[in-house]
């Protein structure tokens, strides 16, 4: 099974493409949460596989949430692999993964980064669709090898991207990040808002809702996962005025 977290796709195609090379079912995180459930049985042959997107070079706050509480059963060994989504790199965030696993006496087998259109806009522009598409085959190259290594099984196997100053960014800047930018206060709507509801049905952690046909968040800290920034039909939702000079991004092929 590959359990999955994504916002705007780039872990969900990742996810998907794993599968069907694999020959592994795939399942949202976030259903899980939401549900409530937290056990699962594994079966003969099959792997437990992660998928997700670091944010700020850290693990975000659902998946945290999930693998606290997950309880994974098998009656033999079973591969365990983690794949990583991110604009360029990941900080030590794979050896926080690795923390979180052993306190739950999960080995770890392999972990891999994989560099995607970044989707952080808040900070940064979207990229043009030429360099989105090279960035998305390159990714496609990547999603094939990893594949490979975990048919294959290999142990202790790890290929990721951590870039430079990797503890100061999954430290002190991922707990910035946690404190500063993910304060639900700063999201707005501009008059171009129709009252469609999709950010409300997308918001994965439920803080959106509508009101007199506009969204209104819930006051706190929200995953800051941009989905509902992003998916909006109307780009009618910003962070700041600095989205608004930004575009958006969903991952096309999914």
């Amino acid at each position: 099974m590959i359990f999955y977290f994504s916002a705007t796709g780039n872990s969900l195609y990742t996810a998907q493409k794993l599968a069907l090379s694999l020959q592994e079912p795939i399942c949202n995180i976030i259903d899980f949460i939401n549900q409530n459930k937290f056990n699962y049985i594994l079966k003969q042959g099959e792997r437990f596989g992660l998928v997700f997107p670091v944010y700020a070079w850290g693990l975000p706050k659902p998946v945290i949430t999930f693998l606290q509480n997950i309880q994974i059963s098998s009656f033999t060994p079973y591969y365990t692999f983690a794949v990583i989504t991110c604009g360029e790199n990941i900080g030590t965030s794979m050896n926080t993964l690795k923390k979180i696993l052993k306190k739950k006496n999960i080995y770890l087998n392999s972990g891999f980064s994989i560099a995607m259109p970044d989707n952080y806009v808040v900070l940064f522009d979207v990229m043009n669709k030429e360099k989105e598409n090279e960035k998305l085959n390159h990714a496609d190259k990547q999603i094939y090898k990893i594949a490979k290594v975990i048919t294959l099984q290999k142990n202790n196997f790890f290929r990721v991207e951590m870039g430079k100053f990797p503890f100061l960014k999954s430290t002190l800047i991922n707990f910035l990040f946690r404190q500063y930018y993910t304060d639900t206060k700063r999201f707005y709507t501009t008059g171009d808002c129709i009252g469609c509801g999709k950010c409300e049905s997308l918001c994965p952690a439920n803080m959106i809702h509508m009101k007199s046909e506009k969204p209104h968040w819930d006051a706190g800290h929200c995953y800051m996962c941009l989905s509902c920034l992003n998916h909006c039909p109307k780009e009618a939702i910003q962070y700041t005025k600095q989205t608004e000079k930004h575009g958006r991004y969903h991952n096309p092929r999914v």
